[in-house]
């Protein structure tokens, strides 16, 4: 498992799916078998049993065994603490909007989940294996002005990698919205493709995170109604002050929308 400080009020964890009790037992203990029977009877998939037993030991690792993911009617994931009290001061999440109330935002690829937690709203992450079945989703997931000039002499390992830290930002954006209903990702968020390919540049030189110019248009995104409250052509370009982190980690792209 990885933790990645993004900012004091926001955390990052990544980690291999875990698919063994005994990995499983490190962090869940004593409550391994009542959590992992819990999982069975949710999920028939064993994939998704996973997928979810992962993201929980994070939370678990990150806020202790009061933490807990439910739902809003929407489907967005709400952090609620059982017990601040009961939590070690260093690891408590002063939450947003109420006591006993954080953000979080929930991802799963193939391989890997992540779990972002923060004391901010509108946050939302994305994570996905690079792989060339994305090229044949490039007309679903990018507009023509977000292909950069270089995009046709590109090998399809580079297209493919490009256009999987683009669907990651645009799922990051939606993940971060609080009405989801009818949001699409061709058309809902622009990306910038300059600034996409100098965070891609960025990403296979090393960099911990790569930094990408986006726009929503959404008119329930509360950044998205900021710029444009401050801007008298807002639909003139696609560059704004809206920002998403993308990182490359162990054959995936992680975007961040804060």
């Amino acid at each position: 498992m990885t933790t990645i400080q993004l900012t004091k009020d926001t955390t990052l964890y990544v980690s291999q799916i875990i698919d063994n009790l005994p990995d499983l037992a490190q962090y869940f203990g004593a409550d391994t078998e009542e959590i992992v029977n819990h999982a069975q009877r949710q999920f028939k998939a064993t994939h998704r049993q996973h997928e979810w037993l992962t993201v929980r030991a994070m939370l678990r690792h990150a806020l202790g065994p009061d933490a807990r993911i439910q739902y809003t009617e929407s489907g967005k994931p709400l952090l609620t603490l059982n017990s601040l009290n009961s939590l070690n001061s260093s690891k408590a999440l002063p939450p947003p909007g109420g006591a006993g109330r954080g953000s979080v935002s929930v991802s799963h690829s193939k391989t890997h989940a992540a779990l972002l937690l923060s004391t901010h709203s509108d946050i939302g992450v994305d994570i996905e294996c690079v792989s060339h079945r994305v090229l044949r989703l490039a007309s679903r997931i990018a507009q023509p002005d977000e292909l950069p000039e270089s995009f046709a002499t590109m090998t399809d390992d580079e297209k493919a990698l490009y256009l999987t830290t683009l669907w990651t930002i645009k799922e990051a954006v939606y993940k971060s919205l609080d009405h989801q209903a009818g949001f699409d990702l061709l058309t809902d968020v622009r990306v910038n493709p300059h600034t996409a390919l100098a965070a891609l540049n960025s990403m296979v030189n090393g960099e911990a995170v790569a930094r990408t110019c986006i726009c929503c248009r959404r008119s329930r995104c509360k950044s998205c109604r900021q710029v444009r409250e401050r801007s008298v052509n807002p639909q003139s370009s696609i560059l704004n002050p809206q920002s998403v982190l993308c990182q490359l980690y162990e054959g995936n792209v992680i975007a961040v929308k804060m």
